[in-house]
C-alpha cells in the first residue's frame, strides 16, 4: 500500500467539502440573506403604514410627532 503522500491521484473531495468553501458558501446562503432582508423590509413598510393610522394623540402618547412618522413613512425602504 502507498504512503498517502505517494499516491498519484489525490482523494476525490465530497461535494460538502467543496461547498463549504467562501464564494460556494455565499452563494449558498445568499438566497436566505435576501429573503431576510425583503422580510425585514416588509416589516418596517407594515410598521410606517401602521403609524401613520394612529391619531396625533396616540403618537403624542407615544412620543411622536405625526411631522416625523410621515417623515419616517416617506424614507426609502432600504433605510431605517
Amino acid at each position: 500500500m502507498q504512503h498517502a503522500a505517494f499516491r498519484k491521484n489525490p482523494p476525490l473531495e465530497s461535494s460538502h467539502s467543496v461547498l463549504s468553501g467562501g464564494f460556494a458558501a455565499a452563494l449558498l446562503q445568499a438566497p436566505a440573506a435576501l429573503f431576510d432582508r425583503l422580510s425585514t423590509w416588509q416589516h418596517q413598510a407594515e410598521e410606517r403604514a401602521h403609524l401613520l393610522s394612529l391619531t396625533d394623540h396616540q403618537l403624542r402618547d407615544m412620543g411622536l410627532t405625526r411631522d416625523a412618522v410621515e417623515d419616517m413613512a416617506r424614507k426609502p425602504i432600504w433605510t431605517r
